[in-house]
């Protein structure tokens, strides 16, 4: 678990801790010896500063490892402008992550000094805040990016993120994540088009047949479209998509940087094909009067009304409040009407009714709750038709995680099959056949 190496007229200590090299240097073997010990002692789950420490000897001393005394908020200073490889929006992120929760945690805190317990507090509370776990990762996941850069740096001789037992996207080890990806069927995605001005069944078309993100689709322009050779079909070339620095919109790479080419079908080339045609190359496919399509926009009056009538039944309405009663009079709250804030509310009746004229009938926003085939039941994004594409391809035996992956623009394999691991069972449970014909294989006849 741990050596003692001879160097000239000291002794070493060497050993291994969250897969970073530790080690402490003595000018006689006895002392090296006691260091070992305790090392072990640790069963090896020990910093060179603890060792140290526990040898009574501050770790500030020429013999432990340099102790600059930089604090969390003067090395993320000093780190975070060297940054050459992520986004102006990413960047302000950054900044408004440690202003908003790291500098008040350890921002005065001396790097050698941050400890994985404290951190592992500091998570604990994030959660009990009321933060989503997917928020919480994002302020672990820009901690733990400064402090292994600070270890590179020598500041710090390993990282104490490495020490907390945190894991990504999971509260506690019986967790399943916060993933609520609705996947419609080929039948739910139609009844949703059809509730669509017909502006917009293109838009909703080229989402749920090439999985782009909103970004990347409301960037394509006339010339991200490929036409057919006799080798292949049509393609969509994708390497841009927009972002957001200092409140303004602008086109930078797509996310992880993923260029992609993706097949599209014929129908769907000549849909965009007649978008763009006679318009010069950086015309974009999707617009409106305004230009490129905001989300913000596009999602409260589009996406939400046509939401809301695929969610209504006309043979089952939503359920109303209140009920006819002969010679009711008075005031709403007579009859326990409340406001939709929850107060009593004064407003008069409407005649032989038990509410006013306000509240008398199905609250705005109120869906049909039968179980009709025609009725969509769940409350899809815009996002979860990239979502629905996915489960679309893995339900299609002749598709492969890798080829999925790639078309989704995903930098590794591990990202897809953590998203969408709920959507591979048959290729889990293949596994039992496979080895077993396997097995077979090498047995006589």
């Amino acid at each position: 678990m741990a050596s003692i190496e001879r160097r000239g007229d000291s002794w070493r200590v060497v050993w291994r801790y969250d897969g970073q090299k530790q080690y402490t240097s003595w000018p006689a073997e006895e002392y090296a010896n006691e260091a070992k010990s305790i090392v072990e002692g640790h069963r090896g789950r020990i910093t060179a500063d603890r060792v140290y420490t526990d040898m009574g000897i501050p770790t500030g001393d020429s013999n432990s490892p340099a102790d600059d005394g930089i604090t969390l908020k003067q090395w993320c200073e000093e780190w975070l402008p060297s940054k050459t490889r992520i986004s102006p929006g990413t960047r302000e992120r950054y900044e408004q992550q440690l202003r908003d929760r790291i500098y008040p945690a350890f921002g005065d805190t001396p790097l050698p000094q941050l400890t994985s317990v404290a951190i592992g507090t500091w998570l604990n509370e994030l959660r009990a805040s009321g933060m989503s776990q997917k928020t919480v990762t994002r302020y672990y996941s820009l901690l733990h990016t400064a402090l292994t850069a600070a270890m590179r740096h020598g500041h710090i001789s390993v990282n104490p993120c490495h020490g907390t037992d945190f894991i990504r996207d999971q509260r506690a080890d019986d967790d399943t994540g916060e993933h609520h990806a609705v996947y419609l069927t080929p039948q739910q995605f139609e009844l949703l088009r059809a509730q669509f001005a017909k502006q917009w069944h293109s838009l909703l078309d080229c989402i749920v047949e090439t999985g782009l993100r909103w970004s990347e689709v409301t960037a394509l322009a006339a010339m991200h479209l490929v036409p057919a050779t006799d080798s292949s079909g049509p393609r969509l070339r994708v390497w841009r998509a927009w972002k957001e620095a200092s409140g303004k919109r602008y086109l930078g790479t797509t996310k992880g940087r993923a260029k992609r080419v993706l097949p599209i079908g014929d129908d769907l080339y000549r849909t965009l094909t007649k978008l763009v045609e006679g318009q010069p190359p950086e015309t974009l496919i999707f617009r409106d009067d305004k230009g490129a399509l905001d989300y913000d926009r596009m999602y409260d009056q589009a996406w939400k009304p046509a939401l809301l009538r695929a969610r209504l039944c006309p043979t089952h309405p939503p359920t109303g409040e209140g009920e006819r009663l002969e010679g009711a009079r008075g005031r709403c709250r007579d009859y326990g009407g409340t406001t939709w804030a929850g107060q009593p509310c004064g407003a008069r009746v409407v005649d032989d009714t038990t509410r006013c004229a306000a509240h008398y009938g199905p609250r705005v926003g109120s869906v049909s709750d039968c179980d009709c085939p025609t009725v969509l039941h769940s409350a899809p994004s815009w996002h979860d038709l990239r979502h629905t594409y996915a489960s679309w391809l893995f339900s299609d035996p002749r598709m492969t995680p890798l080829a999925i992956s790639r078309l989704l623009g995903h930098q590794q394999l591990a990202t897809t099959s953590e998203i969408y691991g709920d959507l591979m069972p048959q290729a889990i449970d293949a596994a039992v056949d496979a080895v077993a014909d396997a097995r077979k294989s090498a047995r006589p006849d």
